[in-house]
């Protein structure tokens, strides 16, 4: 009996640590997409995968639309989901790591509709405003007083319907908004900036429940990948000559 329970001590030492965490991620500009042999790949993907290899973590990451994983984030137990925003609302939710990225929010309007946003008032008086459901800007535009917003579960639709004439305007961020005109036939020149909102920027996100041990593992391996230069190497080949995002401490 002694020496089977000797047997398994040793297996168990000698497996890789298995996390506790369920990974969500979704779809989004470089950071999260499939390639052309549909694996999936981007700057916060690679980032997380190097902190997994480095806390030895095989976890699968789930692909899942935003509003599902973010209900996870909020109800469920021990999750990370990636990338997404902080602001001041959802900053004591969570757990933090990061950050990873970092964007503006803008309103983009089709070119040459005439549309001209100088302020978020202003923006209040359109008839249709095109949202991404559940998303951080959607969120702040309900804050902020907005009863003019279509919401969805694709921003790839959002653009369509902008370009169709069937919303006056989209909030998006710079990232986001080339590669949602990408993925539905456009391209960048189709669309104008409206008005730039503000700078925010993205992070790992851990369910308040994720236990500081955890949490302290992935923010001390993240910060190791700044110190070493394998954040910066990652960032800069998705986004060459964009400003750096300086790493948050706990």
């Amino acid at each position: 009996m002694k020496k089977i329970w000797l047997v398994s001590l040793m297996l168990m030492i000698c497996l890789p640590m298995v996390s506790a965490l369920t990974i969500y991620t979704e779809i989004s500009g470089k950071a999260q997409y499939y390639d052309e042999n549909n694996r999936l790949t981007g700057s916060s993907v690679e980032m997380v995968r190097e902190i997994q290899r480095r806390l030895g973590d095989s976890t699968p990451i789930q692909v899942v639309p935003w509003a599902r994983g973010y209900n996870e984030l909020e109800n469920g137990t021990e999750v990370l989901l990636f990338s997404t925003t902080m602001t001041d609302e959802r900053e004591p939710l969570f757990k933090w790591v990061g950050p990873v990225f970092r964007l503006d929010w803008a309103f983009y309007v089709k070119k040459g509709s005439g549309v001209v946003i100088a302020s978020l008032e202003e923006a209040k008086a359109l008839e249709r405003i095109g949202t991404y459901r559940d998303d951080a800007r959607e969120k702040f535009l309900i804050s902020q007083g907005f009863e003019n917003l279509d919401s969805t579960n694709n921003s790839v639709l959002n653009v369509k319907k902008l370009i169709a004439g069937r919303l006056d305007a989209v909030i998006s961020s710079d990232e986001g908004i080339i590669a949602s005109l990408i993925e539905a036939g456009f391209g960048p020149e189709d669309v104008e900036e409206a008005f730039n909102i503000r700078t925010y920027e993205l992070y790992l996100s851990f369910s308040k429940d994720t236990s500081d041990e955890i949490v302290n593992k992935w923010h001390n391996a993240m910060k190791q990948m700044y110190t070493d230069g394998t954040f910066q190497e990652i960032y800069q080949r998705y986004y060459p000559g964009r400003k750096l995002p300086e790493f948050r401490e706990r």
